[in-house]
């Protein structure tokens, strides 16, 4: 509680200056990214303490990343780092408020797998717009979909023999769809940090949110919130 009060206090010190309500809505992958909804619910809270309310829309991911850009939205939820380089029109937020672990999942569980490069003999599922895993596997024998669902049905039906997700997407999405034959291989083939971008039109509103941000990074408020999401959502789907 004694931690909670420091918090609030010192958030309370960078949001006098934002005395009218305001209102964003950002981009947001999906449907189901469940990394996203833990960062959407991060960011509501940050965005907060600055009197601004915010919302999302959600759209498969590639077309997300083009409506932030353009300036259709305000800014996207999160995404890898670099993306500013793709995507100029698009500024990040310096303060990592998520992270993903990139995983192959296979229905073999003796699949081997410790790079990249150790993909190149695999047929490869994965989502459209997931960056990382666009990147990593590109040149390779790739079918790419829509949304993580039809992802990981492909690799059931025997489409493809190895999927790219994050862990905690992969985990989820099979739990959901009731595939308990599909594994994730261990060790992870990438860990990332997450980043928050605005669009430019909204670049006046950066410093005040990285000091919110990192504030409640400092004090573990960004890891509180990501536990507890992913608790709920592992109880949501558990048998």
């Amino acid at each position: 509680m004694k931690i909670y009060y420091i918090f609030t206090a010192s958030i309370y010190l960078f949001s006098c200056s934002f005395s009218h309500a305001e209102s964003l809505v950002f981009a947001k992958s999906g449907p189901l990214d469940y990394s996203a909804d833990i960062s959407e619910t991060i960011l509501k809270e940050a965005y907060g303490h600055l009197n601004i309310d915010i919302s999302t829309e959600t759209l498969p991911s590639q077309r997300a990343l083009t409506n932030a850009n353009s300036g259709v939205l305000d800014g996207d939820i999160h995404r890898i780092i670099g993306l500013e380089n793709m995507y100029p029109n698009l500024i990040r937020v310096s303060v990592s408020i998520n992270a993903i672990e990139g995983m192959v999942f296979s229905k073999n569980q003796g699949t081997k797998i410790h790079s990249w490069e150790d993909l190149k003999s695999f047929s490869i599922g994965l989502r459209i717009g997931a960056k990382f895993a666009e990147f990593g596997t590109k040149g390779m024998d790739v079918s790419a979909v829509a949304t993580n669902d039809q992802v990981f049905k492909m690799l059931d039906k025997g489409r493809t023999e190895v999927v790219v997700s994050t862990r905690i997407e992969g985990l989820l999405v099979s739990k959901k769809l009731g595939f308990a034959n599909i594994y994730p291989i261990e060790p992870p083939i990438a860990s990332l940090n997450l980043y928050h971008y605005v669009h430019r039109k909204n670049k006046a509103l950066i410093p005040e949110l990285t000091r919110v941000l990192k504030i409640m990074e400092e004090e573990g408020r960004i890891r509180e919130i990501k536990t507890t999401a992913i608790v709920e959502l592992l109880r949501q789907y558990q048998k």
